[in-house]
């Protein structure tokens, strides 16, 4: 695949909160594909005749990870709302691909960007804030050099700051007084990020209440 052929791609960020998602594999690359779904909030289910010591864990330890051992079957498919195959058999990897695109459902291959209809993201969690990066399935390692970069550079406070603007957003939108039109970005600014840095969460509400007051 040349770059020019490489696909375009819409990124969007899914709400997998007790939704279900099917991993068939139960290798080193479908545990890291696990965590990746569980950091979602997702409902997983792992298909393999064997799983990682880390996978075993983790199924026995949540209660939204199960596993069934035992080679893929369609049936597999039933109620999941995507599918994420990592065998390291590309025999097996395509015959999942094109059960699961028949029936509408998003694949990811590992390893295999043709056999993709989403790709896993390179995120930067600083939750609720999540930052993505995507080659389109070029160059995992880019992406993956790009999230240390991201994660070394945005600041710790991030998520805090995200919740405060959320929190006063609610208590204005509560006080049926419109969000819309109000200086949001005047009040993300350094001092705001230095109040939360200190543990000075209230002074960091009343900071942006009051640049973003009409």
């Amino acid at each position: 695949m040349t770059p020019s052929e490489l696909p375009a791609v819409l990124p969007v960020a899914l709400t997998l909160r007790g939704r279900t998602c099917l991993v068939v594999g139960g290798g080193r690359v479908a545990t890291d594909k696990v965590r990746t779904l569980l950091a979602a909030d997702a409902r997983v289910h792992v298909v393999s005749p064997t799983v990682t010591e880390e996978l075993g864990q983790l199924v026995s330890e949540r209660e939204d990870v199960t596993w069934r051992a035992g080679e893929f079957a369609i049936t597999d498919l039933d109620e999941v709302r995507l599918v994420v195959t990592a065998t390291a058999n590309r025999d097996v990897d395509d015959r999942i691909y094109a059960s699961a695109d028949e029936r509408g459902l998003w694949v990811n291959s590992a390893d295999d960007p043709e056999r993709c209809s989403f790709y896993l993201t390179g995120t930067v969690r600083r939750d609720p804030v999540v930052v993505a990066i995507t080659t389109a399935g070029a160059s995992p390692a880019m992406a993956r050099y790009l999230r240390e970069r991201l994660d070394a550079y945005l600041e710790a406070e991030l998520g805090d700051v995200a919740r405060i603007l959320y929190d006063v957003r609610r208590e204005i939108l509560a006080a049926d007084e419109g969000s819309e039109g109000r200086p949001w970005s005047a009040a993300i600014t350094d001092e705001l990020f230095a109040l939360v840095r200190d543990g000075r969460l209230d002074d960091a509400r009343q900071y942006v209440r009051a640049r973003v007051a009409p």
